[in-house]
C-alpha cells in the first residue's frame, strides 16, 4: 500500500495537517497498529507488500474481556428494536456538527441501508450492554468490502459507525471494541480494513476533498451557511443557483429492478480505470442503489433499445438546524456513484442537481475522487468542513 502515498499533493496536504495534528505516529494506540506510519512519507524506495502478515494462529479465539458490569452483545441491525437502540445511541453520542449549528440525523431507514447489505456477517455488528440494565452503551458495525488495489483483489472490511456513551469514555471502552472487531474479522480470515476519517490517525493510502454545490441560496444564506456577496443581491444569488430547465436530461428516469444488471456492468468497467475501487455483486448493487425514499436515489439514462448508457446515484441526509428560531430541518445530498458514456458527467450532475432542486433538497455535497472534478470545477465551491478525508 506504501506506493500510493507519494501523490505530491497528498503528501503535501497530510504533512499539512500533521504539523496541525497532535496525532501522530508516536500516538499510543495508531502507533502500534499495522498501519502505514508518517515515516513512510519521507521514505521515497519503500518496499511494496504487506505491513504484517497474517498469522491466524495468534488469533485470540474469546472476546476480548471488558470491565465486569459490561458484555459483549450481538446486535440484529435487521431487528427493529435492536436498530432502534444504535440509532437512539448514535443520536445522543455520534455527534457531527458543523460549527456547532447543524447535526445530522440518520433515520432508520438510512442506518439499516448502511447496516444491513447482503454480505454482511451477523456477528460484525459488535455492541457492549450494561449487564444489569442490558442498556447498549456502545456500538461498532462492520461491513464487508472485495477491493482491488494495482490489480490485486483481497476480501477486506470498512467500519460505518463507532459509538460509546459519555458516561463510560473515561473507561477507555473504544479501543477494547475495536480490538475485539478486529478479532472478529480475523477469525472471518480477513485481514484488510480500510476506514476514513478527517484526523490524521496514520500515513494515509488516499485522500479526497469535499464540495457543496448550493441549490436554495436564500436558505443557505437564513440557516447561516452562506452570505450575499459584496455587489451583489439576494436575488442575483438566487438567480445564480437555480439549475436551469436545460439542466433536465430526457428520458433520466429512476431506477429500477430491472436495471440491476445493466447499471452493475456499467459501474464494474468504470472503477476499473482506477487504482483503488470497490468491486461489488448485482446483489450489492441492488441494495445500494436502488431508490428507496429519503435513503437513496439512482437515475438511469437508457437508448431506444432501452439498453442502460448512463446512470447517477445521491443518497439523503437530513440535518437538525440547532439554532435557527423556525427552521428546524433541512435536506441536503452526498453525490454516491455514477457513470457517464453518452452524456457528459457535467450534463449528468446537472441532470441530477436538477431533480435534487426540484425534491427540496438545499445543497448537493460531492467529493474530488472518480472524475469529478470534471463537474466540481465548473460548478461547486469549496466545502470548508470537513476539509477531507483520510483512507
Amino acid at each position: 500500500l506504501q506506493k500510493y502515498t507519494k501523490n505530491p499533493e497528498l503528501r503535501q496536504k497530510v504533512i499539512e495537517k500533521r504539523k496541525e495534528a497532535p496525532l501522530f505516529s508516536g500516538h499510543g494506540f495508531w502507533g502500534k497498529q499495522p498501519v502505514m506510519q508518517f515515516d513512510c512519507l519521507d521514505k521515497e524506495d519503500m518496499p511494496i507488500g504487506l505491513i504484517e502478515k497474517a498469522d491466524p494462529e495468534k488469533v485470540p479465539s474469546n472476546p476480548y474481556p471488558l470491565p465486569e458490569d459490561l458484555e459483549w452483545s450481538d446486535i440484529d441491525v435487521t431487528n427493529p428494536k435492536e436498530l432502534d437502540e444504535v440509532y437512539t445511541l448514535l443520536r445522543d453520542y455520534y455527534i457531527e456538527e458543523y460549527s456547532n449549528e447543524f447535526r445530522m440525523r440518520y433515520s432508520h431507514e438510512y442506518l439499516k441501508w448502511i447496516f444491513a447489505p447482503p454480505e454482511r456477517h451477523k456477528d460484525w455488528a459488535v455492541g457492549i450492554r450494561a449487564k444489569g440494565s442490558k442498556e447498549l452503551i456502545g456500538f461498532l458495525n462492520i461491513a464487508p468490502l472485495k477491493v482491488c488495489m494495482a490489480g490485486v483483489v483481497t476480501e477486506s472490511a470498512e467500519p460505518s459507525f463507532a459509538a460509546i456513551s459519555a458516561k463510560y469514555r473515561n473507561k477507555r471502552i473504544l479501543p477494547i471494541l475495536a480490538a475485539e472487531t478486529i478479532r472478529r474479522l480475523r477469525v472471518s480470515g480477513i485481514w484488510h480494513f480500510y476506514f476514513s476519517t478527517d484526523r490524521v490517525l496514520c500515513a494515509p493510502i488516499a485522500g479526497n476533498w469535499f464540495y457543496r454545490r448550493d441549490l436554495d441560496f436564500k436558505l443557505t444564506v437564513e440557516i447561516n451557511t452562506n452570505e450575499v456577496p459584496e455587489g451583489k443581491t439576494m436575488e442575483e444569488m438566487v438567480a445564480a443557483h437555480q439549475m436551469p430547465e436545460s439542466a433536465n436530461i430526457p428520458g433520466l428516469r429512476e431506477m429500477t429492478k430491472e436495471d440491476i444488471p445493466q447499471v452493475h456492468a456499467l459501474l464494474s468497467e468504470y472503477l476499473k480505470k482506477f487504482t483503488l475501487y470497490p468491486i461489488f455483486t448485482q446483489e450489492r448493487i441492488a441494495h445500494m442503489l436502488l431508490p428507496q425514499k429519503d435513503v437513496i436515489r439512482t437515475y438511469v439514462l437508457a437508448n431506444k433499445d432501452n439498453k442502460v448508457t448512463d446512470f447517477i446515484s445521491f443518497y439523503i441526509m437530513p440535518y437538525t438546524v440547532l439554532k435557527h428560531p423556525t427552521i428546524k430541518e433541512v435536506t441536503s445530498a452526498f453525490l454516491f456513484y455514477h457513470t457517464a458514456t453518452t452524456v457528459s458527467l457535467v450534463d449528468l450532475v446537472n441532470g441530477a442537481l436538477y431533480k435534487a432542486e426540484k425534491s427540496g433538497i438545499f445543497t448537493m455535497v460531492a467529493s474530488d475522487c472518480t472524475d469529478n472534478m470534471e463537474f466540481i470545477a465548473v460548478s461547486y465551491t469549496h466545502l470548508t468542513l470537513p476539509t477531507s478525508d483520510l483512507v
